[in-house]
């Protein structure tokens, strides 16, 4: 649902559209019967003769037509100009959601560092518990500057004339990678599985894989409860490769299956939203993807949870 204000813009436009309507078939109404009027007019002074009567009927049919097609053009304006609106407040309503979200994420590292740096002043403080406070100092400007990265990489991703620096890469290798750190990190408590070939190289680019492939665990851990499983798979699948994440959350429902991984999306209101994030991981991950050749699918398991599939078109 749009916000109290932007319903009553759409309800606005709706009762514009109404009169704007209705006038139209008014003025047409009008027009028809002043015709049929000089027409009576012409037959009573008999001053209508065939040709004439031709006349009047095509007049009329002139009229109708002249009407219709200046209403159908007037409707299609209309439906394209509630379009643009519906569409300018749904951005609105995702940069709303993006501001929240970033400012929410923003502030959590930011206090925790703050308050673990105020304790560190403290001179009374056993040489492991400080080591301990510096240490989660350091991890939440870690996360701070992971979430600066992510919105620059957004910037990035849609820099189409931007060239990616693409190389042969070991995929299973910089899967295993991200899972080892993930594994301690936001699938912390989850039943992580890795099933993969030994070594299976894709043509790609050392940086947009790695964030393709941290986007797709973030989004596991994020969305499916501790303690279920999430299992990554990389195997070859034709001439290419395919990377899939398998968790056992809620699944996609099938009208946000494209939305999911457009840019701010996140269902929902973010004032009351539970879950983390700022609506730019899966959108960074598909344009990457695309960026490198590739794609980037979602679909849901037939035992419940979804499955993202990274497919790279070519593999050795």
């Amino acid at each position: 649902m749009f916000p109290q204000g932007h319903r009553r813009t759409l309800l606005l436009f709706g009762v514009l559209a109404v009169y704007i309507v209705l006038q139209s078939l008014w003025w047409a109404y009008l027009l028809v019967r002043k015709d049929q009027e000089m027409q009576a007019l012409i037959e009573a002074f008999q001053l209508a003769t065939d040709g004439g009567a031709g006349r009047a009927d095509r007049t009329f049919r002139m009229v109708v037509g002249e009407g219709s097609v200046f209403l159908a053009l007037l409707i299609a304006a209309l439906v394209l100009t509630y379009r643009a609106i519906r569409r300018d407040l749904q951005l609105a309503r995702a940069q709303r959601n993006f501001l929240l979200a970033v400012t929410h994420e923003l502030r959590t590292p930011i206090a925790g560092a703050k308050l673990n740096m105020q304790t560190l002043q403290r001179h009374d403080l056993e040489a492991g518990l400080r080591d301990q406070l510096a240490a989660r100092a350091v991890a939440d400007l870690d996360r701070l500057a992971a979430l600066t990265d992510k919105v620059l990489l957004a910037a990035r991703a849609e820099e189409t004339d931007l060239p990616l620096e693409m190389g042969m890469m070991d995929l299973v290798a910089g899967v295993r990678h991200a899972v080892d750190q993930a594994r301690s990190t936001i699938l912390a408590g989850h039943q992580v599985t890795l099933e993969a070939p030994p070594s299976l190289t894709v043509k790609a680019e050392a940086l947009a894989l790695r964030s393709v492939v941290d986007n797709l665990l973030e989004n596991a851990g994020k969305y499916t409860p501790p303690g279920s499983r999430v299992l990554v798979a990389v195997r070859r699948k034709g001439e290419g490769a395919v990377l899939e994440v398998a968790d056992e959350g809620p699944g996609v429902p099938e009208s946000e299956k494209e939305r999911i991984f457009q840019r701010l999306h996140r269902g929902g209101d973010e004032a009351v939203r539970a879950t983390q994030g700022t609506g730019l991981g899966l959108y960074i991950a598909r344009r990457l993807m695309r960026r490198m050749g590739g794609t980037l699918t979602v679909r849901n398991a037939p035992q419940g949870g979804a499955i993202f599939a990274a497919s790279f078109p070519t593999a050795s």
